[in-house]
């Protein structure tokens, strides 16, 4: 049965919207989906997917810029 989760993690929010949860809003700093499974359920799934390598690689390489002169 599919209840309203908030999550507040960018990343998270765009991996449970991007596997097809209902995207209902924005609220206080937290992006709200209607869905089946819990923030925690889906806080596993994503640490344990491709995506989540992905989004690591890309914030180790943004840290790298603010130390790179031009």
């Amino acid at each position: 049965m599919a209840a309203r989760i908030e999550i507040s993690g960018l990343g998270l929010a765009a991996y449970v919207k991007m596997k097809g949860s209902q995207f209902l809003g924005f609220h206080d700093a937290k992006f709200i989906f209607e869905s089946d499974k819990s923030p925690s359920e889906w806080q596993v799934e994503y640490m344990n997917s491709e995506a989540f390598k992905h989004d690591s690689e890309l914030m180790s390489l943004r840290k790298l810029t603010g130390t790179v002169k031009r």
